[in-house]
């Protein structure tokens, strides 16, 4: 029998978002975020249909992030990874993820803001910094990519709203 790959990426997601919503926790962060594609700037980047992020503690001060994306041709695109807000990097898994080692770090600004560091085989590729909204409403994450030669390559401004 073969394993589809996004058929089981999918269930998974479906999963953790039923984990997500009966979750209780004191980090504002935690539960599940809709895309405002209409308040946010991709940039360059095409706009997907939908992108959907969840965000899950997973005890003893560690959480883990999944991203579902529904990009504009139906195919669904995502990540997750595992951290703390400790600075350490961890490993993103990708759906049809493949070639170099890609991981993330998160160091935590305060109880609203927190900055995150995405590497490449070992190259900065992006910076950024999730911020919340007074009310935990609204969730934006501000995103700067990294060319190869180290240097701004484009920006985006992303918000979500908090599912309910």
């Amino acid at each position: 029998m073969k394993i589809n790959l996004r058929e089981l990426f999918v269930a998974a997601c479906l999963c953790l978002l039923s984990f997500a919503a009966s979750a209780q926790s004191e980090n504002p962060f935690i539960g599940t975020w809709d895309l405002d594609a209409a308040n946010s700037d991709f940039g360059d980047a095409p706009v997907p249909n939908d992108m959907i992020r969840t965000y899950i503690e997973t005890g003893g001060g560690g959480y883990m992030y999944l991203l579902v994306t529904i990009n504009q041709d139906g195919s669904i695109g995502g990540s997750s990874a595992s951290y703390r807000y400790d600075g350490a990097s961890n490993s993103i898994a990708t759906v049809g993820g493949a070639g170099a080692q890609t991981t993330i770090s998160y160091f935590q600004v305060n109880g609203r803001t927190v900055e995150y560091t995405i590497r490449n085989a070992g190259r900065t590729s992006q910076i950024g910094a999730k911020t919340l909204s007074p009310d935990s409403r609204v969730l934006t994450i501000v995103i700067q990519n990294i060319n190869a030669e180290g240097g701004n390559s484009s920006s985006q401004i992303l918000r979500f709203i908090r599912r309910t």
